[in-house]
């Protein structure tokens, strides 16, 4: 049995190792810093008014693989719609009111804390690299993350979930996200970054669900204006 002092020496060893390993992470303004640098910039991105992207939409579990398009406009509309032929998923916002269409025709408001979240997701310009936009927000590891070392930030979001973001401690990047919902942890990789105007963006995003991989591939990335006709509300959602 090691003498009480042994104890109490080992536990000031590993304390003192564990507050080296605390001061060694940045702080949160740096790593969002580095991941603004690492995109492109945070002027280039305060420009973006309008985005459109065009790509795949893969769900693994079933073997479907259909189109992807997605597009937002200032300050935080939204249409997305995966079209599998066998169904379509449709997402959107006009800016206030966010709506989802189901592939059986179904159309349902979304509203509460998945509204006030949503809006903040689908801002455009260079909301997406402040940190101030969360309720609570801290560096609290380094680990590896897709097989990349990444700085570890926890985030609380206005509208009350919790999640991890996983920024690569080499370029900046950021490489992926973990989301606690009530069924579940949803797990976000980002992969295959490329520079679009400048502007860079994961062109593959890996959704992990309970059933399976769903896969998002994009292939191309416009900033010219959007038809507004693309937000409308879809019939039978009211403002």
């Amino acid at each position: 049995m090691f003498p009480v002092r042994h104890v109490a020496a080992l536990a000031a060893l590993l304390l003192a190792a564990h507050t080296r390993a605390d001061a060694q992470l940045p702080s949160v303004q740096q790593v969002y810093d580095n991941y603004a640098t690492a995109v492109g910039g945070r002027d280039a991105w305060a420009k973006v008014t309008h985005r459109a992207e065009q790509g795949t939409a893969n769900i693994t579990f079933a073997n479907i693989t259909g189109s992807y398009n997605r597009y937002n406009s200032a300050p935080n509309k939204v249409r997305m719609i995966i079209d599998l032929g066998v169904g379509r998923v449709e997402q959107g916002s006009d800016g206030t009111t966010m709506w989802r269409a189901q592939p059986d025709g179904s159309v349902s408001r979304v509203g509460g804390a998945e509204a006030i979240d949503g809006a903040e997701a689908n801002a455009v310009r260079a909301a997406f690299l402040d940190p101030s936009r969360f309720t609570n927000v801290a560096v609290v590891a380094q680990e590896v993350f897709d097989g990349v070392s990444c700085y570890k930030v926890a985030i609380t979001t206005k509208g009350g979930h919790e999640r991890y973001d996983f920024f690569e401690v080499a370029t900046g990047l950021r490489r992926g996200q973990r989301v606690k919902w009530p069924d579940g942890l949803l797990t976000n990789i980002y992969r295959d970054y490329k520079a679009f105007d400048g502007k860079l963006m994961a062109t593959v995003q890996i959704q992990g669900t309970a059933q399976g991989d769903v896969v998002l591939t994009i292939n191309s990335v416009t900033f010219t204006p959007n038809d507004p006709k693309l937000f409308e509300l879809p019939a039978g959602i009211a403002k």
